[in-house]
């Protein structure tokens, strides 16, 4: 009986000690996440004033790494005002660089994530924009520009939105030279 109590002494010591060290871990790990989270926005800023010093297009590594970092921002502060203009922003680096399924990926984050932001509207339009003349989704084009349509009925865009629903079939090459062909087509009859 002695022995057991001295095991179990020995135990409640043991797991007392273990449960002290991880107290301290965890003020180890908060610790390191704000001097993460500080070492981050320093490194974020650096990278936003390489990219507003570039003379013209930033390099394409800066690029590539915005669109990560300005991503990881509104995961870290998701409720800064910030953080949908950040995304907007990745959205449109990652379309600069080509990577159009990234760029829609990032819009439809934006929209799901933040609906009542101020520039949804670009957000939107962007959003189908990309669908229908880079991935050239026609399916999912034609429901972004209907949504837009829907949400936004007395914007500019609109018309634009519809002449794009009934065009769709056209790519933007084709569109091209079916406008120049009617443009002919009318010139021809204005002087005839």
């Amino acid at each position: 009986m002695k022995k057991f109590k001295i095991l179990t002494v020995a135990f409640v010591s043991l797991f007392m000690l273990a449960a002290c060290n991880n107290n301290e871990s965890s003020a180890d790990i908060k610790t390191e996440s704000v001097v993460d989270t500080t070492k981050f926005l320093a490194d974020l800023e650096a990278l936003q004033n390489r990219i507003n010093n570039s003379q013209g297009i930033p390099n394409e590594k800066d690029l590539k790494e915005a669109v990560t970092s300005y991503q990881d921002y509104a995961v870290i502060f998701p409720n800064d005002p910030k953080s949908p203009d950040y995304m907007l922003q990745a959205s449109d680096f990652a379309h600069t660089l080509g990577n159009y399924k990234k760029s829609v990926y990032i819009l439809d984050n934006i929209i799901e994530q933040y609906p009542n932001y101020s520039k949804m509207e670009s957000v939107k339009y962007n959003r189908a924009s990309h669908l229908d003349f880079e991935i050239r989704d026609t399916t999912r084009a034609k429901e972004a520009y209907q949504d837009f349509i829907n949400t936004y009925p007395n914007s500019p865009l609109v018309a634009d939105c519809q002449s794009r629903i009934k065009n769709i079939k056209y790519s933007l090459e084709e569109l091209t030279e079916k406008f120049l062909k009617d443009l002919e087509n009318q010139e021809s009859a204005a002087t005839n």
